[in-house]
């Protein structure tokens, strides 16, 4: 965002907003969608979300359906943020942005914070999975826009490949994934609930002093209304453990390899104890996240390989698509 543009910005928020002196922006670093930026005058912080810059995927980087979501879901789940406002006015900035209250904590990410040095990780691990079935059983009533109906499962494994069959790579490892995904799909009769979509460690806030309790979560980017398995799966995705191979530990988003903490299988059970129910077949949700993700860095790393960004950080994802592909094939059945 270049000083023309915070200019313009700051001018439209001192006139739909109390603003108190001079109005900072400064970027969050990390993440490959969405842009996050820190939003500070002389008494208030917010946070704001736009899309960023370049060929966007159809559907994706809708910032107001992420705002309608968030001011509709708050008052039932309150660990989301809270909004504060919508701009769609171009003049004022060439995508559409939003403002929202920050949450202020402790964010797990790739090293594991020195706050939890002597802790119990495995606190940190039942606690993620009891607030992401929490979200599952958030009330959906003024949600339902969110809901397309029967038939999620086979929506995404189809939509999931034909989004890869648009920037498919030179060297394509995914074809056996694909037929195994098609071919072992389960019944569509799970109690369809609210899913986050990208829920994992970096997207949770935890309180600066029970280290242990999660007081937010973040990026509700693609939360819609779903199979909740499929979330899961999405989540485990992320989950690399001591015994995967050593670069994907090398690349984890999230030290989720350490000793002490959780495995998947034990991520799962404790999911099982927070839902009542038996999940028989989480290999096949585990697998769906994995070539979702293996998706989602193609077409970053698409985007990269055609000049629409030149992040440098992009570089490595052709590399780190492939890892993943790599762990889905070492767990077909």
């Amino acid at each position: 965002m270049n000083s023309q543009q915070q200019h313009n910005i700051a001018q439209y928020l001192k006139k739909h907003l109390k603003t108190h002196g001079e109005l900072h922006f400064k970027a969050f670093k990390g993440g490959a969608s969405n842009l996050t930026y820190s939003v500070k005058d002389d008494a208030n912080e917010w946070i704001m979300r736009t899309s960023p810059p370049g060929t966007k995927a159809k559907g994706a980087h809708d910032m107001q359906r992420e705002f309608d979501l968030l001011q509709q879901l708050n008052p039932v789940f309150p660990l989301c943020p809270e909004v504060v406002l919508l701009c769609q006015d171009s003049t004022v900035f060439d995508r559409d942005f939003y403002l929202m209250q920050p949450i202020n904590g402790i964010i797990i990410r790739q090293k594991l914070p020195a706050i939890y040095q002597n802790s119990d990780l495995s606190a940190l691990c039942k606690e993620l999975i009891k607030v992401q079935h929490q979200l599952h059983q958030a009330p959906t009533d003024q949600l339902q826009r969110f809901n397309k109906g029967p038939g999620y499962i086979d929506r995404q494994i189809s939509g999931w490949i034909h989004r890869y069959s648009r920037v498919i790579p030179a060297q394509d490892m995914a074809e056996p994934v694909i037929k195994w995904l098609v071919n072992n799909q389960p019944e569509d009769h799970r109690q369809y609930t609210l899913i986050h979509n990208d829920y994992k460690f970096d997207n949770v806030v935890f309180d600066q002093q029970n280290t242990s309790q999660i007081i937010g979560v973040l990026d509700w980017e693609m939360t819609t209304i779903g199979d909740p398995l499929m979330d899961l799966g999405c989540s485990l995705a992320y989950w690399f453990e001591a015994t995967d191979h050593e670069l994907l530990k090398q690349i984890s988003m999230m030290p989720t390899y350490l000793d002490g903490m959780l495995t998947r299988d034990e991520m799962v059970h404790q999911y099982c104890l927070a839902s009542g129910q038996s999940i028989d077949n989480y290999h096949y949700y585990y697998i769906y996240g994995l070539f979702r993700l293996a998706v989602i860095l193609q077409q970053i790393y698409y985007r990269y390989e055609k000049g629409q960004t030149d992040n440098p950080a992009f570089k490595p994802l052709g590399m780190i698509r492939d890892l993943v592909l790599k762990q889905a094939l070492t767990h077909l059945t």
